[in-house]
């Protein structure tokens, strides 16, 4: 977090510099700061330079003793984080300590604080947004909160930035200066406890199931979600994600090899794959497969074998659907609004009739086949086909592949890029981010992640 000189607020940071769990740190950007009629005319210059595209007020209207300084600017917006309607039916007593009424707060105003996400959700990335309350601390922290935990923030930095704005505010200065008898109680409500915003993650976690799902029951949708999260973690906003197909989409390599394997069994061969069966490309290598087999089997029947082979690999096929997480990833990507494509270096009516056979074909955007253009991966001949289907550039996509000349295909594209590496591939030949399969985590948080690299 970066300290900012408001004059006149005291309680004024830029949340950028955080640590996070997708690497790299927050960005600058998201400002929470205390009640700007505080500010004088140096505090107001240094608030200008900031260029706020939102100002979010979450006073309640009982606090407006006054008009805001901003009333009437396009970019200022009150919303009460407090409903009204549900404050009244708030039994004081059942929250005798903050963290209760943090926990209360969460459980009862979603409405509110769905509208106020919401509101920050709506602002394009390249524009700052200043948040408030009166002082900075209570409001403001919670919300500033969740946002932190769903950028993958860690807790013990969430909870010491939560900390300072007790510093920032000179509260137990106030404290001291209270009448002894009205210390202990007043402390209760006026301190920025690690604990108490640690006791509001908790609750979030146990009762909702995490900040994402509380956020979607307040709501929000997916997209609005994921571009909460970018608020913080920066990198490039994609629009689309293409998938290679063979080996990423669908484990035909491993039918294709079973097939071979057959094929050399029915000749009483054993299939070495070390013996340059991976050929380092994206194009077909069936002609150089069988010639082997032609050198190796008296009066080989190429027509035969080949009809053999693909029959049974064409039995694989039957049962064979998407790898684990990929279906999952598929419809993740339609509800966070992102385009869906494939650039095969495989011919078009190959993957079209995968797709058609387990019902997805519908699910992509566009398909970019290897039939289609003259280079094979890593020339990225297909990836560039694909971009221009969809009328990206390609720093705008992020492309998803199994192999490390798939790869090279799309940065040299210009993509962002998730290596998934099939199960004859090392992934430590693989460049820049990989996961051992898209079931390891969502692809909101693999774009997170692949954003941060980036």
């Amino acid at each position: 977090m970066t300290d900012l000189s408001w004059n006149g607020c005291l309680n004024t940071r830029d949340l950028a510099g955080l640590p996070t769990r997708y690497g790299g740190t927050t960005r600058a950007g998201l400002v929470r700061t205390d009640s700007l009629h505080q500010l004088d005319d140096d505090g107001w210059a240094a608030f200008r330079g900031v260029k706020a595209g939102l100002v979010l007020d979450l006073r309640s209207d009982w606090e407006m003793t006054e008009p805001h300084p901003l009333d009437g600017d396009p970019a200022y917006r009150r919303i009460p984080w407090i409903d009204p309607a549900a404050e009244k039916l708030r039994v004081a007593g059942d929250e005798p300590l903050m963290a209760d009424i943090y926990r209360g707060s969460l459980d009862r105003n979603t409405g509110q604080i769905l509208q106020a996400y919401r509101a920050i959700a709506a602002v394009p990335l390249d524009q700052a947004v200043v948040v408030h309350c009166r002082s900075g601390k209570d409001r403001t922290g919670l919300l500033v909160a969740l946002l932190q935990d769903l950028a993958g923030v860690p807790r013990e930095t969430i909870a010491a930035d939560f900390a300072v704005s007790e510093a920032n505010l000179g509260i137990l200065e106030r404290i001291a200066a209270l009448p002894s008898d009205e210390r202990e109680t007043t402390g209760v409500l006026w301190r920025s406890l690690p604990e108490t915003i640690l006791s509001a993650l908790d609750h979030v976690d146990q009762r909702y199931g995490g900040v994402r799902a509380y956020l979607a029951l307040c709501g929000l949708t997916p997209r609005e979600i994921h571009r909460l999260g970018l608020r913080l973690l920066g990198g490039v906003e994609v629009e689309a994600v293409v998938f290679d197909f063979d080996g990423l989409l669908m484990d035909t390599e491993t039918t294709m090899v079973e097939s071979w394997k057959a094929e050399w069994a029915h000749h009483g061969l054993e299939l070495d794959l070390e013996d340059d069966f991976w050929p380092g490309h994206g194009g077909d290598t069936s002609t150089v497969r069988y010639s082997r087999l032609a050198e190796l089997v008296p009066g080989f029947d190429r027509d035969a074998s080949h009809a053999r082979r693909t029959a049974h690999r064409d039995r694989l096929h039957a049962e064979m659907d998407f790898r684990p997480g990929i279906h999952d990833w598929l419809l993740e990507a339609r509800a966070l609004g992102l385009r869906v494509g494939i650039a095969s270096s495989s011919p078009r009516t190959w993957v079209v009739g995968h797709l058609e056979r387990v019902g997805a074909l519908e699910l992509f955007d566009v398909i970019a086949a290897g039939d289609e253009v003259d280079g094979h991966k890593p020339d990225p001949a297909v990836y560039n086909l694909a971009l221009a289907r969809l009328g990206l550039p390609g720093r705008a996509a992020l492309a998803v592949e199994d192999t490390p000349h798939g790869i090279v295909a799309a940065a040299a594209a210009g993509m962002l890029t998730v290596g998934l590496p099939n199960p004859y591939v090392d992934p430590a030949t693989m460049d820049g981010f990989v996961l051992a399969s898209a079931a390891e985590q969502p692809l909101s948080e693999t774009l997170y992640a692949v954003g941060s690299a980036g």
